[in-house]
């Protein structure tokens, strides 16, 4: 009787053993199962930021080289660097000059492309010659001049070199130049390249000995004659 208790309080015992090793055994391969996984969630976690961070840098410099881009101009068929432009609105952007005639001599160019004044909207022309304006207003607090020519050569004919609507402002002072009239010379000849100023013919004006003043009926005549063609336009 004894040797029968015996064996079963040893089989239960064992028993016992037994389950407190399963369930420790359990108990470690679900902390190892949960510690992988939060190990394999951080390195996804990781991966991601990484894919993330790579990806907003190459939105960014993608960004950046778009900004570039929208920020360059044409004049006519040549290339204006963001770093060359000074001043955007609308409708003109103003540029220092590549191959200035005086110290600022700059420029005011239409954002369209337009050969000429009259190719140009309402719009267009009213922002463009207030911007004229105030580039003006810019360049005589930096050089302190007291004068401006303000030129246009409307057009191939009158010595535009660029087919593109752009306005000259020159800051001048008194006695710059021995001949004053010197300068509407070299605005004639100006152009944004060398090779293109030397294919410029120099218009042929009469000696100031070889012209005449007219008469007040032929000025009056004249006057007649575009103010008819004024109201027509109206």
């Amino acid at each position: 009787m004894k040797c029968g208790v015996l064996l079963l309080s040893l089989l239960f015992t064992s028993f016992i053993d037994i389950e407190a090793f399963t369930s420790r055994t359990q108990k470690q391969a679900t902390r190892s199962h949960s510690e992988s996984a939060a190990k394999a969630s951080s390195n996804t976690i990781q991966y991601a930021n990484k894919c993330s961070d790579s990806e907003t840098s190459s939105q960014s410099e993608e960004g950046n080289n778009n900004m570039t881009a929208a920020d360059t101009m044409l004049f006519g068929r040549f290339k204006i660097l963001a770093s060359q432009i000074f001043h955007k609105t609308e409708h003109s952007f103003a540029l220092v000059n590549l191959r200035p005639l005086v110290p600022g001599h700059v420029l005011v160019v239409s954002n369209r492309i337009a050969p000429l004044l009259d190719d140009l909207h309402d719009h267009e022309y009213d922002d463009l010659w207030k911007t004229v304006r105030k580039v003006q207003r810019a360049l005589k607090t930096k050089y302190n001049c007291d004068a401006f020519n303000v030129a246009v050569q409307d057009g191939e004919s009158a010595g535009q070199s660029v087919p593109h609507v752009h306005i000259h402002i020159l800051p001048r002072y008194r006695g710059d130049l021995k001949r004053n009239d010197d300068i509407y010379d070299h605005l004639e000849m100006w152009a944004p390249r060398e090779e293109d100023s030397q294919k410029k013919k120099r218009l042929e004006v009469p000696d100031d000995s070889e012209r005449r003043d007219r008469t007040l009926d032929e000025m009056a005549e004249e006057a007649s004659i575009y103010q008819s063609l004024m109201k027509q336009s109206e």
